[in-house]
């Protein structure tokens, strides 16, 4: 016979009801607790980027909104320099089958992004004191426009922008490439069918310009595997005297196979010819009447120091082998060995 269950009392089911509505109340505080945590946070990373935003200068905002918007600021541009359809250098061995070497001496270094303006903005390039307010930017870009247009009359020419890393403020820009920069940025190379950029590349070692001058022949010499026949400089015109009369003399290179491109700031920029003549003759040419290799005097010496701030060492002897002798001669007495162009 089956006996039946009693019931439970009726009271034994409350302390459990009790035991739930604890256990249903405790999750509910950790529920509110985790909310209010998370809020917590959430508000203080909202604070945290108002705090930045709030101290980000306005120039640098302005400058996000018009890249993303697609305007332009100094060195903000989207567009390139370099056209997918530039010409290569070397593209069919014009470069290396060149006979004619056209030298464009650097003098300054870019340091602006907004190059487009590299004919008439001072603040694209790094100038000293004596360089401000005489028409350097115009001069600079007329300079390279006269070696493209001396490279566009002769197909067999190679242009060599010369110039090192000079000015310790700038960083590690050469001259040379900051010319060849421009030249892009400017779009000077004129008809693509005289070729002149393929036929164009930098020299970035020089520091004056006896340097530009004979490093451009090594550098010449490690495109085409040979010395040139022709030189022509493009420089100021109170240089040339100095070009002609001691550098090429000192190298010993023949007056018959040597040109020279002049081209100086207007006189309406500010520019005083005969000031810059006379300096030009004190702080250069006079020093190098009796030191022509620039090895002796403490005021070329110290000039080529400050002009190599970053301790470059020209490799211009292991390409130019021929020349190791006169890389090293420091004179005063001229060269007196035997030199590849000696027949020129």
């Amino acid at each position: 016979e089956q006996s039946t269950p009693m019931p439970p009392p009726s009271g034994i089911n409350k302390p459990v009801k009790r035991l739930r509505r604890r256990k249903l109340n405790n999750n509910n505080s950790q529920q509110i607790m985790k909310l209010g945590v998370g809020g917590m946070v959430l508000f203080l990373i909202m604070l945290c980027c108002y705090s930045y935003y709030s101290n980000v200068p306005h120039s640098y905002l302005k400058q996000v909104e018009l890249y993303q918007s697609g305007g332009c600021l100094r060195g903000t541009a989207k567009k390139s320099w370099v056209s997918d359809d530039a010409q290569k250098f070397n593209e069919h061995s014009e470069a290396e089958n060149a006979n004619h070497l056209i030298i464009v001496a650097g003098h300054s270094v870019i340091i602006g992004g907004n190059l487009e303006d590299a004919a008439s903005d001072e603040h694209v390039w790094y100038l000293l004191d004596y360089q401000k307010s005489v028409g350097m930017p115009q001069t600079i870009v007329s300079h390279i426009q006269a070696g493209i247009s001396e490279a566009a009359k002769d197909p067999k020419s190679l242009l060599i922008f010369s110039g090192g890393e000079t000015r310790a403020s700038t960083g590690p820009v050469t001259e040379g490439s900051s010319y060849f920069r421009v030249a892009d940025a400017l779009d000077l190379w004129q008809d693509k069918r005289h070729g002149v950029r393929a036929r164009t590349a930098t020299e970035e070692f020089a520091t004056d310009s006896f340097e530009n001058l004979m490093f451009s022949i090594c550098r010449f010499k490690e495109i085409t595997k040979f010395y040139p026949q022709k030189i022509t400089v493009v420089s100021f015109t109170f240089k040339q005297r100095r070009f002609e009369e001691l550098h090429a003399k000192a190298l010993r290179w023949p007056l018959n196979a040597f040109s020279y491109v002049g081209i100086d700031p207007s006189a309406s920029a500010g520019f005083d010819l005969q000031k810059s003549t006379v300096a030009e003759y004190q702080n250069a040419a006079k020093p190098f009447e009796t030191d022509p290799y620039g090895c002796n005097s403490p005021i070329l010496q110290q000039k080529r120091l400050d002009r190599n701030p970053f301790s470059r060492t020209p490799p211009y002897k292991l390409s130019c082998v021929e020349l190791v002798d006169l890389l090293d001669w420091c004179g005063p007495e001229l060269f007196p060995y035997e030199l590849p162009w000696d027949h020129v």
